[in-house]
């Protein structure tokens, strides 16, 4: 079975489930940034490749889909460790080398598909939305230079990268908790949040966290794990598959084709 074939096998079983709870009351709405807002993965991988070669080392599809979702510090110390470089590579001296490279490439990252048509509909219909992404406010503006709409949509960003409020980057649950605490009026409950993820680290901060989530993963790279798949409400191809009513949220007007 294909990648793509899977992944709609799993959606169907998750759209049906999220009939059945057609009861759910989503107020707020939190989305993370790299690779599900942004094109930013195909980067992270270059660079992690360019660097690993120096060692004769590769940066494998499946170590990838393990530090997707994480802070870059936490991640590349999870790259040195599991390529046995601990100790022979500074984990700081990676981090400078990855951001010279990155600094270059970020800008000309591209939004991923149905993003703007997601947020815009959204924010026609009053729902509260939140960016929640494991960068550095440095990195955050590199990335978002040339998306001044994405920006001017969604106004509260929390980036747990250098943000002295998170004490734990994903998988652990307080980048979005502290996020759920930032908005301006408070959901009543976490299970009133729904998250957009791509990355098994961040479902499993949303889920820690309560919430529910939608999760767009590549799966050329990813697997998602078994102890995951009846935790995720929705599992999607790309957002331009996603249908706001599945989750209780306001259909698209049958005019909205952007």
């Amino acid at each position: 079975m294909s990648h793509f074939m899977q992944c709609f096998k799993i959606e169907r079983g998750r759209l049906l489930m999220a009939v059945m709870k057609s009861m759910l009351k989503i107020t707020h709405v939190i989305f993370d940034l790299d690779g599900l807002l942004i094109d930013t993965e195909v980067v992270f991988s270059k660079v992690n490749q360019c660097l690993l070669s120096k060692y004769n080392k590769e940066f494998t599809s499946h170590l990838r889909g393990l530090v997707t979702g994480m802070p870059k510090k936490a991640a590349v110390t999870y790259i040195l460790e599991h390529e046995k470089l601990s100790g022979k590579v500074d984990v700081d001296e990676y981090c400078r080398k990855y951001d010279e490279m990155a600094e270059e490439m970020l800008p000309k990252c591209s939004l991923m598909p149905g993003v703007l048509k997601l947020i815009r509909h959204l924010k026609a219909h009053s729902i509260p939305m939140a960016i929640c992404t494991g960068s550095t406010k440095k990195e955050f503006e590199l990335k978002t230079q040339y998306h001044k709409e994405l920006l001017d949509l969604i106004s509260l960003r929390v980036l747990s990268g250098d943000d002295p409020a998170v004490k734990r980057g994903k998988p652990a649950p307080d980048p979005f908790l502290v996020t759920m605490a930032r908005f301006e009026e408070k959901p009543e409950k976490a299970k009133n949040v729904l998250v957009f993820e791509d990355a098994t680290n961040g479902v499993y901060a949303a889920v820690a966290a309560g919430m529910h989530v939608v999760m767009v993963p590549d799966l050329t790279y990813m697997k998602i794990p078994d102890e995951l798949q009846n935790k995720i409400n929705l599992i999607l191809r790309s957002l331009e598959d996603f249908k706001p009513e599945s989750v209780g949220l306001p259909a698209y007007d049958r005019d909205n084709s952007k």
